[in-house]
């Protein structure tokens, strides 16, 4: 539950590497988290990790159907286990 009323920060850039999820924000500040805190993007090609959208405070990669928002980066949050699960069965189909 939110303390305050101040929205999340709006994202300016998203820089996703093999091992980091990095979000620019429009305050200036920059937040990184392993990337292992999210299994889909984790499993996912580097082209369908570079396939993404940013709306104000979030970023939603369509071909992977995984959203993300600052505001969960900045608690530290991992990716839902049912997501987790999903996208490592996604990704035994489609190498078999």
């Amino acid at each position: 539950m939110r303390q305050n009323n101040t929205p999340p920060p709006d994202i300016t850039a998203v820089h996703v590497t093999e091992d980091r999820l990095t979000f620019d924000l429009e305050d200036g500040r920059s937040v990184s988290v392993p990337l292992a805190f999210y299994p889909t993007l984790m499993l996912a090609s580097v082209e369908e990790r570079a396939q993404f959208e940013i709306c104000h405070s979030s970023v939603y990669w369509p071909v992977l159907d995984c959203d993300i928002s600052s505001e969960g980066l900045l608690r530290g949050a991992r990716e839902a286990r049912r997501y987790a699960q999903r996208s490592r069965r996604r990704k035994a189909h489609s190498t078999v």
